[in-house]
C-alpha cells in the first residue's frame, strides 16, 4: 500500500575551518604569540648586571667556586640559568646558603619552605635530585640543622658545575661581560 520511505538528511563534509589541522595550527600560533611576548617582557625586566672588571670576569672561568662567591658572577649565572630555565638549581643553592646562616629557632620552618619548594616530589621549583638524596634530606628536615641541606646542596653544585658552568663560559651573557668589562677598562 503506502509506502514510506524513510528521510535522511545528506551527509556533508565538516567545515574547513573546523580540521585538527586548522585548529593546531590557530593553537600554535596563540602559544607561539605567548611565548614571544613573554620572553620579550622578561627581557625588560632583569635586573642590571652590578659592575664587573675584566679581572672579576676572567676568573669566573678558573673555577666554577670563583664564580659563585663573586656577586657579579653569581647574578650573571642566574640571568643565565634564567634563559635555560633551570634558574631553580642557583636559587635552591642560594636558599641553603641562607638556611646555613640562620639562628637554630628557625631551621624548623625554613626547613620546611625550602623542603617543599625544592626537594619535595612535584615541588614548583623541584630541583634534579637522585631518589637516595631526595630520601635523606627528606629524612634530615624532621630534625632540621644547620646541615639540613648540605647533601642535596652538593649534588645540585655539582650539577651545575658539570653541566651549567661550561654552557655559561660559552654563553652570550659571558662573552659580552668580557666584552664590556674589557671597553671600560681602557
Amino acid at each position: 500500500m503506502f509506502g514510506f520511505q524513510r528521510f535522511e538528511p545528506p551527509v556533508r563534509a565538516p567545515a574547513r575551518s573546523s580540521t585538527a589541522k586548522d585548529l593546531k595550527d590557530k593553537v600554535r600560533s596563540l602559544r607561539r604569540r605567548h611565548t614571544d611576548s613573554a620572553l620579550r617582557d622578561t627581557e625588560k625586566l632583569k635586573p642590571p648586571l652590578p659592575p664587573c672588571t675584566l679581572q672579576e670576569v676572567k676568573q669566573w672561568s678558573d673555577s666554577f667556586d670563583r664564580l659563585l662567591r663573586d656577586k657579579c658572577g653569581l647574578e650573571a649565572f642566574r640571568q643565565f640559568l634564567q634563559t635555560e630555565f633551570s634558574d631553580e638549581n642557583i636559587e635552591f643553592w642560594l636558599a641553603c646558603e641562607e638556611y646555613r646562616m640562620l639562628s637554630p629557632s628557625k631551621h624548623t620552618n625554613r626547613a620546611r619552605k625550602i623542603h617543599e619548594d625544592f626537594v619535595a616530589t612535584q615541588a614548583p621549583r623541584e630541583v634534579n635530585l637522585d631518589s637516595a638524596t631526595r630520601i635523606e634530606t627528606t629524612s634530615n628536615v624532621r630534625k632540621a640543622d644547620e646541615h639540613t641541606f648540605d647533601n642535596a646542596q652538593k649534588r645540585i653544585e655539582a650539577l651545575m658545575e658539570k653541566d651549567s658552568y661550561p654552557r655559561f663560559l660559552k654563553s652570550d651573557i659571558y662573552q659580552q661581560l668580557l666584552r664590556t668589562s674589557k671597553k671600560a677598562e681602557c
